[in-house]
């Protein structure tokens, strides 16, 4: 029985066919991410991310009762969450973020639903509107803009219940979360050793990462898996880079731990400085009965 024999060429065209597969795939893969990259920039400050006008007053949709005003009201986040959860998480009732609208964590839309959602008006579904829909049609979005958003939505939210323990403490590794901070992760480039060289807010109210971590854990995982939008230095996202979610706790569990926020703690007395305010204490104390005995004396003559 003869045996057959694959020819060189024709292993080699199969092997070149298998690797461009590969490529292709991964290139596929990494643009659609790249898109949802995006999409998560856009759902932070989405006129930031594509340098258009400051939108002005409130967005149509926003709620009365709602505590916030302006531009801040047509973020994504503002009703919807950094946990992506509404009314039902770190947004809910209590918080000045409170609105009672729900999250986008699953949801059940289809992406064309959500497209449809974000960019025509709101409205009865005839003439172009969709109901609760968001109008972000008639801004400087794009089509493509508003498919990052979408991509976003359906590939990129996570349950950050996994990450944020209900007290706002991250659900991590202190210790891994150093090396990431000040190693592979290379976060200490820009933002320092300590977390204080990059302040988002002024001298006399700073807001270091340290704050954000603290203040606001969702806020931090968000821009630490997706980036800042516009930032310059330009902030990468982890998740783009291959970090894993778990990373972004450990990373946040360590900041909470040893950078300072910023905000003022209350300080409590050393042993020695309680025992030398006693000892102040009573000498005062002593003195005014001494004071007070005399007096009575005078009196009494």
């Amino acid at each position: 029985m003869r045996r057959r024999f694959l020819s060189p060429q024709f292993v080699h065209s199969t092997v070149t066919l298998f690797v461009v597969a590969i490529a292709t795939a991964l290139s596929s893969s990494k643009a659609t991410a790249q898109n949802a990259i995006n999409g998560g920039l856009l759902y932070d400050k989405w006129w930031v991310m594509i340098g258009a006008p400051t939108p002005v007053g409130d967005h149509p949709l926003y709620p009365p009762a709602g505590q916030q005003s302006g531009s801040g009201t047509f973020r994504c986040k503002e009703c919807h969450g950094w946990d992506y959860k509404g009314a039902a998480g770190a947004y809910g009732a209590g918080s000045s973020h409170f609105t009672g609208i729900a999250g986008v964590f699953g949801s059940t839309l289809t992406p064309s639903q959500m497209f449809d959602i974000i960019k025509n008006p709101d409205g009865d579904g005839t003439g172009g509107t969709t109901v609760n829909g968001h109008g972000y049609g008639s801004t400087d979005l794009t089509d493509a803009d508003i498919n990052d958003m979408v991509e976003f939505l359906q590939t990129l939210l996570i349950d950050t219940d996994t990450l944020i323990a209900p007290d706002g403490t991250f659900l991590g590794n202190a210790t891994q979360g150093q090396i990431i901070y000040s190693g592979v992760g290379i976060c200490s480039a820009c933002h320092g050793a300590d977390g204080t060289a990059l302040n988002f807010g002024t001298p006399e109210d700073p807001e270091w990462v340290g704050t954000v971590a603290v203040a606001n854990p969702w806020e931090f995982q968000h821009k630490m898996r997706l980036g800042q939008p516009n930032s310059a230095p330009q902030m990468p996202s982890w998740t783009e880079g291959g970090g894993s979610d778990q990373d972004v706790a450990d990373t946040g569990l360590y900041i909470q731990q040893n950078f300072p926020t910023g905000v003022a703690q209350p300080t409590v007395p050393t042993v020695s400085e309680w025992g030398t305010f006693m000892f102040t204490l009573s000498l005062l104390t002593a003195g005014t009965l001494v004071i007070g005995r005399r007096r009575a004396v005078a009196i009494s003559r």
